[in-house]
């Protein structure tokens, strides 16, 4: 029976302090200076003047411009789905749009049903919100509780050399969150399933931030996984550097030092929250519990 994480200290109130302020301003993103996009009907996304100006120029079909938001039509969701991949793709050919991954993720309603695909690299220019797993992972080590950290692969496009979680990534179009999870988990950390396929989603969490190429707005699925001291994660697709395990004050501080990736923040401080090293009273505390709660 693997033991389960029971931490006995607290950060204190300067680091919460400093966390909270690279949370405010990291995730400040002014939601009065972005036009809501409606498709179909639906609110799904938001767009800057930059890219309200493209879709402007480059939408194919019906266009209407609302008080509330620009409003784009096509004859069902399937066609969405293809009209705005042609826009996207004339972007991408254009030099307008870069990261192109000939990936796609699904674009879902507020039930969480999927709508269309789209390629990934289109989703931030449209504020649409994608969706990822993220894996906390935790191992007793000389006799305390401390997290297993990855380090990005130095040629990694976004964020090279950045600390991240010991896994994480996007789910895919017509993958589950617990298929994308246990991919995740083999891919990037050579995790077998028989570790991974019981565990319950422990929290999901909105991050949405501004970013060079529009609004990044995904929604975290946050998993804990406590490995046994003799598992040592490796490895399997050439994105991770390397894997170290991190006491939580030398995590705290990495964190406060902006030296993990933003995400990874919100899933290492929901997995604080949960296991008691944060003060409950204080507005990282409360910053964080927003974050369950915010809707574009």
């Amino acid at each position: 029976m693997i033991p389960q994480p029971r931490f006995n200290c607290r950060l204190g109130e300067t680091e919460q302090n400093r966390l909270l302020a690279r949370l405010e301003n990291h995730f400040d993103w002014r939601a009065d200076s972005w036009r809501y996009l409606w498709l179909n009907g639906v609110r799904l996304g938001r767009l800057n003047e930059k890219w309200l100006e493209r879709v402007e120029q480059d939408w194919p079909g019906r266009l209407e411009e609302k008080p509330d938001g620009i409003y784009l039509f096509t004859d069902n969701w399937l066609s969405m789905g293809d009209s705005l991949q042609h826009m996207a793709q004339g972007w991408h050919q254009l030099g307008h749009l870069s990261g192109w991954r000939n990936e796609k993720f699904d674009a879902t309603d507020n039930a969480g049903n999927a709508l269309f695909a789209l390629e990934r690299a289109a989703f931030r220019p449209l504020g649409l919100m994608s969706q990822a797993v993220h894996i906390n992972g935790l191992t007793e080590h000389n006799g305390e509780w401390v997290f297993w950290i990855g380090r990005r692969s130095p040629f990694k496009a976004v964020d090279p050399n950045k600390l991240d979680n010991l896994v994480g990534g996007g789910i895919a179009s017509g993958e589950s969150i617990q298929e994308a999870m246990l991919r995740e988990g083999g891919e990037e950390a050579g995790l077998d399933a028989g570790l991974l396929q019981n565990l319950p989603c422990r929290s999901r969490r909105l991050s949405v931030r501004p970013v060079s190429r529009g609004l990044h707005n995904e929604l975290l699925h946050i998993f804990d996984v406590v490995l046994p001291p003799d598992v040592v994660p490796e490895n399997q697709d050439g994105e991770v550097a390397e894997f170290k395990r991190m006491g939580v004050a030398e995590l705290a501080a990495a964190m406060c030092d902006g030296l993990l990736m933003n995400d990874a923040m919100i899933a290492t401080l929901d997995a604080f929250a949960r296991y008691g090293l944060l003060d409950e009273t204080h507005g990282l505390a409360k910053w964080l519990a927003a974050t369950q709660k915010m809707k574009l």
